[in-house]
């Protein structure tokens, strides 16, 4: 199948999956916010965003084992894709063991550290330990969605979350029901932690992805190095993100309590949702480019590279410019007034998203020329520097400060490096990369926010759900329409009319006729 198709049908399936995922935050937040108290919704956000951190004991070896696979799926039987699968499987099992450990040991001190109310220590505990199993469970697991992610099919791995998602929601609301409180969410990853590995283990044998009998190969050290190399280099950029993105709850909760950790999980709840939106398709993409890399298309990755970059940034202003007009206006329809939340904490999130969408493909590039350089080091330096001017604005300034500095921090670090490298391996200026590459993203900006600041003071004086209605409007098809016609890279569109089917090429090209 054509890498066209493949990313046509992983993105695809990753949107479905995304839209399954609103649906479950749409309706389990007001259940969850009717059943648990406040703080114990925070404590459970805050034990989810530190289990992110047990991430990192992978050491960069996920990311590492998927990429390498892809220097080798074109020779599934000649012993050496069979070997990293069987490594990755040996390394997985001992890292869900010192998951376990970890969890089971240091719950304790963890609940001291974060300054959990007292009573709430023994749950927190309790807690950590009981989701410390499905950690370390999920950890084992790992080898089959790489085989999956090596071939091109994510498309699969986005069906096991929906079915993972539904089932959820279901049990959720049952245990909840029945008065088990907090416990709830440990009963019902119970349940789905046994349905997804049985469903991707079938699909990579139907797939036949695995190796023939005899052709696995063995576990071995020189593989087991090869990986690790790679994996280090992952790690510490793994390390960094964790720091940038998923700290956030964490400094909530111990600079400004449980209830103020609670309220930014839900505040941020579409911010997280967007931000997904806009990078699933350089998501998407990666494996393709992977792919052009191992077979020295340079002509053709450095064209590719071009349009993700351009998508991905006009993503970044559609997306940022509705969040901005429309997030603190659905947290209050959505949470019925039970959470306030500022249209200013929006708009500095907006910004973060759009220094975020123009930092990320120059960022994650790196995973495709396996050239690191020091962004091995930016982006944990950039992760430390927040996290420590985090916790000291978080006092003084709250939320807005604690979001200004990510967005201080991005621009300053891994947005300007992750430039000067693509600048090196691409053998152009720093202004082509900065401002002509993007030149479509920028101009779709200078267009969409006056239109969306206009919008905003138009409809001040509209109730909440009215109001949220007309600027979803806005946001949507205004937004939607200039996104398609301005924001969307030239080759694109032309490739995108030629494989259209022909009704909805003619839609297609009556959409975007300013640039066929």
């Amino acid at each position: 199948m054509s890498r066209l198709k493949n990313f046509s049908r992983n993105l695809a399936a990753s949107y479905l999956q995304l839209g399954v995922n609103v649906v479950y935050s749409l309706v389990s937040i007001p259940l969850i916010l009717h059943w648990l108290p406040k703080a114990e919704f925070g404590l459970w956000a805050l034990l989810v965003q530190m289990l992110g951190y047990l991430g990192l004991i992978d050491l960069g070896m996920t990311s590492a084992v998927g990429r390498l696979l892809v220097d080798h799926k074109d020779q599934r039987d000649a012993g050496t894709y069979g070997s990293l699968v069987k490594t990755s499987g040996m390394v997985s099992l001992v890292q869900g063991g010192i998951i376990l450990a970890i969890i089971t040991l240091g719950s304790p001190l963890l609940a001291t550290m974060m300054k959990i109310p007292a009573e709430y220590q023994q749950t927190f505990i309790t807690l950590m330990r009981m989701q410390g199993v499905f950690a370390a469970w999920t950890f084992c697991q790992r080898p089959l969605g790489l085989m999956l992610y090596a071939h091109q099919r994510m498309d699969i791995v986005s069906y096991n979350e929906m079915l993972n998602l539904a089932v959820s929601l279901g049990l959720l609301v049952f245990f909840l029901a029945r008065g088990c409180g907090i416990f709830s969410f440990v009963y019902t990853n119970a349940f789905t932690a046994l349905i997804g590995p049985c469903y991707l283990l079938w699909n990579c044998r139907r797939l036949e992805l695995l190796p023939h009998a005899g052709r696995w190969g063995k576990v071995s050290w020189k593989i087991f190095k090869e990986v690790f190399a790679y994996g280090k280099d992952v790690f510490l950029m793994n390390l960094g993100a964790q720091l940038i993105t998923a700290s956030q709850t964490i400094i909530v909760s111990r600079t400004m309590g449980l209830e103020i950790a609670a309220i930014w999980s839900v505040g941020t709840k579409m911010f997280n949702l967007v931000v997904a939106l806009m990078c699933r398709p350089y998501g998407a993409a990666i494996p393709g480019l992977y792919e052009i890399f191992v077979r020295n298309e340079m002509e053709r990755l450095r064209n590719r590279f071009k349009e993700m970059v351009v998508l991905t940034a006009s993503l970044g202003v559609f997306f940022a410019v509705s969040f901005a007009l429309c997030n603190s206006l659905f947290v209050q329809v959505w949470t019925g007034g039970r959470i306030a939340w500022s249209p200013l904490n929006d708009v500095l999130l907006a910004v973060w998203l759009f220094m975020s969408s123009l930092q990320t493909t120059h960022c994650c590039f790196v995973n495709v020329t396996k050239k690191f350089g020091g962004m091995r080091y930016m982006y944990f330096l950039e992760g430390c520097c927040f996290i420590g001017l985090a916790m000291f604005v978080g006092f003084r300034w709250n939320l807005p400060g604690i979001i200004t500095c990510s967005i201080l921090c991005t621009t300053l670090f891994s947005w300007q490096y992750g430039l000067r490298l693509s600048r090196k391996f691409f053998h152009c200026q720093f202004k082509e990369l900065a401002f002509e590459w993007i030149r479509p993203s920028l101009k779709l900006a200078i267009i969409l926010v006056p239109i969306a600041i206009l919008a905003w003071i138009i409809t001040a004086a509209l109730p909440s759900l009215w109001r949220l209605a007309s600027n979803a409007f806005v946001a949507g098809i205004v937004g939607g329409i200039l996104f398609l016609r301005v924001g969307l890279p030239p080759g694109m569109i032309k490739e995108a009319g030629l494989r259209l089917p022909h009704p909805a090429n003619k839609l297609w090209q009556l959409v975007v006729s300013c640039k066929s």
